[in-house]
């Protein structure tokens, strides 16, 4: 980017210089001067529109753009080189620190239970972290079912928890009755009950005739 950015001034220093040595050539004479004045008017005009707006523009959009989302990336950067080196505390930090800058972020609040329940083996401490930014604030419908469902996935998976699972579930099914997560759910909890239907039957299984 800056090795462009030095070839268009560069370019644009040379055509100025080009323009002032014609300039003096043809001062003093009144038609040599109008023709070159349109001459240099009309060359002006195709390079600002080929190379000046589009430069300004990349400029602008990077000003306005690219700060937030480097921010955010570069955290993601952080949190994963964190999570090789085994420094899970770390990463979450590196996430924190992401949602510190701009707390609407979903991604991270779901890595950072991740890392709670499966890195750490602490899955109450990553249901904590997703309740209370549930609660903190106002979640788009999509991010807040993402996180509620990876609630379930916690309850299911680490803590066996069936009732708890399915109480989230119906709350789903509950709070978004004209969407996909509503579908979702149900499915969800006809998963729940077979599996809560095979673990009664292994434990019979298991029990003394």
């Amino acid at each position: 980017m800056q090795r462009t950015a030095i070839i268009r001034i560069c370019v644009l220093a040379f055509l100025a210089m080009l323009a002032w040595w014609g300039w003096l050539k043809v001062r003093g004479d009144d038609a040599m001067t109008f023709v070159y004045v349109i001459a240099v008017g009309a060359a002006a005009g195709f390079l600002v529109v080929k190379y000046v707006v589009p430069w300004f523009g990349d400029a602008v959009g990077t000003a306005l753009f690219s700060s937030g989302e480097m921010v955010g990336e570069d955290a993601s950067m952080k949190a994963a080189a964190k999570l090789a080196q085994g420094d899970y505390e770390g990463a979450i930090a590196e996430h924190e620190k992401s949602l510190a800058e701009n707390p609407a972020q979903v991604f991270p609040v779901g890595e950072i239970a991740k890392i709670c329940a499966d890195k750490l083996n602490d899955p109450a401490r990553a249901l904590r972290v997703l309740q209370e930014r549930l609660a903190g604030q106002e979640w788009k419908e999509d991010d807040a079912a993402f996180l509620r469902f990876r609630m379930v996935d916690i309850h299911l998976e680490k803590q066996r928890d069936y009732a708890a699972a399915k109480t989230l579930l119906e709350g789903i099914i509950q709070d978004y009755p004209d969407s996909r997560h509503r579908a979702n759910a149900y499915h969800r909890v006809n998963e729940v009950e077979q599996m809560e239907m095979k673990e009664a039957m292994s434990r019979r299984g298991q029990s003394p005739a």
